[in-house]
C-alpha cells in the first residue's frame, strides 16, 4: 500500500513539473513581430499652427544602375483638424515624407498657405510609435 501511495506521488509530481515547463516555455516564447508606428504632425512655416487638409505621402526612392525608382511601399493620408496624420505598417522602414497643401502650385501664390509644400523622413522602429513633425516651408 505504501509502494503505490510513492508511485502516485511520483505520478503527481512529473504531472505538476511538466505542466510548470508548459507553462515557463509557453509564456517567453515569441510574440511576433509588433506593428511599427508613426505619427506626422504638418505645421505652418514657422511652426506656430498645424495644418489640417494636408495630404502626406510616404514612400522610399531607389537609386539602381544611376536611376531613381520609387519602391513598392507607398502610404498616403491626409492630415485631421489638429493636422496629425498616423501611420501603422508591419516591417521596420524608415521612409521620405513629402506633405502638400491642397491645390499647391510652387509657382503660384496661395491664399491659405505661404508655402504649400514640406519634406522630411520618417523611421518606423518596431513596437514603437514615432512622431515626426514637417513644416510647410517650399
Amino acid at each position: 500500500m505504501f509502494e503505490t501511495d510513492a508511485n502516485m506521488k511520483k505520478i503527481y509530481s512529473f504531472i505538476f513539473i511538466a505542466f510548470i515547463g508548459v507553462l515557463v516555455f509557453q509564456g517567453s516564447s515569441c510574440k511576433g513581430p509588433q506593428p511599427c508606428k508613426a505619427t506626422i504632425t504638418v505645421m505652418d512655416s514657422i511652426g506656430t499652427h498645424t495644418q489640417a487638409g494636408i495630404a502626406v505621402h510616404l514612400y522610399a526612392n531607389v537609386v539602381y544602375n544611376g536611376k531613381t525608382y520609387q519602391g513598392d511601399l507607398v502610404v498616403n493620408g491626409t492630415t485631421d483638424g489638429s493636422g496629425q496624420v498616423s501611420f501603422t505598417i508591419k516591417n521596420p522602414c524608415i521612409l521620405d515624407i513629402k506633405a502638400t497643401a491642397p491645390n499647391c502650385d510652387s509657382t503660384l501664390s496661395h491664399p491659405k498657405y505661404k508655402y504649400c509644400l514640406g519634406t522630411g523622413i520618417v523611421r518606423f522602429d518596431e513596437g514603437q510609435s514615432n512622431t515626426k513633425t514637417v513644416y510647410l516651408n517650399q
